[in-house]
Formats: structure tokens, sequence, C-alpha cells
């Protein structure tokens, strides 16, 4: 689990650090306060390029392979597949400016999900897999 993390930081790290990423003090402040919410501009949706589109899609298709007789392993393996999918979003991803900051700010949280969806409770699991589902439901209220 600890190499999951491991992981997830050197992400985010390398995601931010892309030098077609724009680069100014107000992007550093928001990607160290990755557990901001996410803020429409002026009401409107942030725009999102396709392979971002595609990412949140998959992962939305991954947990709709969850259901009341899943097991642990299930989760886990859920965990894993979710992970590659927003390691392939920060890897693939050509987005700047406040759109990008706004698009940490929404993928943050997933990582927690992530985490926790290799707990040996499977109670837990199943309510962060709820909990997640719901994240990802919400992806259309701040993106387009």
């Amino acid at each position: 689990m600890r190499y999951i993390l491991i992981i997830v930081a050197a992400v985010f790290i390398s995601a931010c650090s892309n030098p077609k990423h724009e680069k100014s003090t107000k992007t550093e402040e928001i990607h160290k306060a990755h557990d901001s919410n996410v803020t429409l501009i002026n009401g409107q949706k942030w725009k999102v390029d396709f392979s971002t589109y595609k990412g949140v899609q998959n992962m939305k298709e991954l947990m709709d392979g969850i259901n009341s007789s899943s097991t642990l392993s299930d989760y886990r393996k859920l965990g894993a597949d979710l992970q590659n999918e927003l390691r392939n979003i920060f890897k693939t991803c050509d987005m700047t400016g406040e759109a990008h900051n706004q698009l940490h700010n929404y993928l943050h949280p997933i990582v927690a999900f992530i985490k926790e969806l290799n707990e040996s409770d499977l109670s837990k699991c199943k309510s962060t897999a709820n909990s997640l589902k719901t994240h990802l439901d919400e992806y259309e209220l701040y993106f387009k």
C-alpha cells in the first residue's frame, strides 16, 4: 500500500512538473492545496482534453464491474485498475492554466479512494466504492 502512495505522489509531481503545463505562483498554491473544492468559471464548466475525458469515462466503466457480491479481491483489482487509469490521465494530460488546476482538485480525492479500496474490511471497501462512484458521477458538473 505504501508503494501505491509513492507512485501516486510521483505521478502528481511529474505531471505538475511537465513543461507543457503553465507555471505560476497561483498554480503552485493550488497544487499544494489538493483537497480544495472544484470551482466553475463564472458558472461555466471547464473544458478538458480528450484523454482526460476518456480516462474518467474508463474509471466509470471500471466501477460498473463492482456489485453486491464483489469480494476484497475484486476491490483490490478495482483499485489497481483505477490507479492505472489515473496514471494514464496524468501522463497524457496536456491541459494548462486554471482548468488544469481544477482538474487536479477533482482528481486528488480519487487517490484517497483508491488507497481505501485496499482495506481488509469489506464493508469499508463497499462504502468507499459508493463514495467514489458518486465522485465520478459529479465529473460532468464541472467539466465538459
